[in-house]
């Protein structure tokens, strides 16, 4: 009796456990989240990046099993810092990292101890152009007052980014590439403080992405010269974009969140549902509309063969240009 008693348990336990395992290996994460997931944006508060998962945090719960969505700014060395700490977080999803077309550059502009493709993509939410902002008081009332001054005065002029080797920094070389130009590049810990220098006057312009400045814009305390893209910016009609003003000078820059490879494939779909909600939610769409950022949802397979792409692109780049230290 006592060893049919314990047979049977072996088997509810050996049936419960295959049980258990096919659930995980089906996917069957329909509970998941359930409890409080973390974000790492790897830029300061303020800045583009830090913004666009604010916004995407107000509405996770709604489609995320009413848990929240904690932004950890972790800033420093142009990304570098916050992914490096995302290398050790643990595999099970509740930790995810923003990625961005910045972030792509900085693997190409230095020695970083991790590749674009170490990731797993996620969600791609927005492509935007960066744009050129100034003080309002600057004597620069056009992008190409700022180019001949720059021109005849070689290295005088300031520029500031969010962070050396990120998309700010790059999209201003190549601004500077293009145009035959020398400036100062000044590096900052985000988009957010290099746009508060600009306000500031500690530097003469910066470049930038929606939405930061943007709310000096609008008060007027700060002046976009010029959309280094071929699309306006909906809610600035009346600032002209480089191939408008006859630049050969293009720039875009994507943004959307990654995990871990090791993450199971049943949590990575789960999110695949979840940002998917989110991107098609009025609010959040309205949410972008009023941050000046342009909506461009990809799932994880289109993302990821995104980032490839402009991985190809800027190592390119990088490597013709002879930027960076790593090549």
């Amino acid at each position: 009796m006592r060893k049919a008693v314990i047979s049977v348990l072996l088997l509810a336990l050996i049936c419960g456990g295959s049980v258990f395992a096919k659930g995980a290996q089906d996917g069957n994460y329909s509970n998941f989240p359930d409890k409080p997931v973390t974000v790492i944006v790897p830029w300061a508060m303020g800045g583009a990046s830090d913004l666009l998962f604010r916004t995407i945090s107000a509405t996770f719960p709604k489609y995320a099993n009413g848990q929240p969505l904690i932004v950890k700014n972790v800033e420093g060395a142009g990304s570098v810092v916050g992914m490096t700490e995302y290398l050790s977080a643990r595999p099970d999803g509740y930790t995810i990292a923003m990625w961005a077309t910045a972030q792509t550059i900085k693997t190409q502009m230095a020695k970083v101890p991790y590749e674009a493709a170490d990731f797993r993509a996620l969600f791609s939410a927005v492509e935007d152009s960066p744009y050129i902002l100034v003080h309002k008081d600057s004597p620069f009332k056009t992008v190409n007052d700022l180019i001949s001054y720059a021109k005849a005065n070689p290295g005088k002029l300031t520029m500031g980014n969010s962070g050396t080797g990120g998309g700010n920094h790059l999209a201003a070389l190549q601004f500077c590439i293009e145009t035959g130009i020398t400036v100062n590049h000044i590096p900052f810990s985000g988009g957010g403080p290099s746009a508060q220098a600009t306000l500031a006057r500690e530097i003469d312009c910066s470049m930038n992405v929606p939405a930061e400045g943007l709310p000096n814009v609008d008060s007027g305390d700060l002046r976009m010269l010029v959309i280094v893209g071929d699309k306006k910016m909906p809610a600035y009609q009346n600032v002209p974009t480089t191939v408008e003003m006859g630049l050969n000078v293009i720039n875009k820059q994507t943004r959307g969140a990654v995990v871990l490879k090791t993450v199971p494939e049943g949590i990575v779909r789960r999110y695949d549902a979840i940002f998917k909600q989110i991107s098609a939610d009025p609010d959040f769409q309205s949410a972008l509309r009023k941050l000046s950022m342009n909506p461009l949802y990809a799932d994880g397979a289109t993302y990821t063969k995104m980032i490839a792409d402009e991985n190809e692109l800027y190592k390119k780049i990088i490597q013709d240009n002879h930027l960076g230290d790593r090549y």
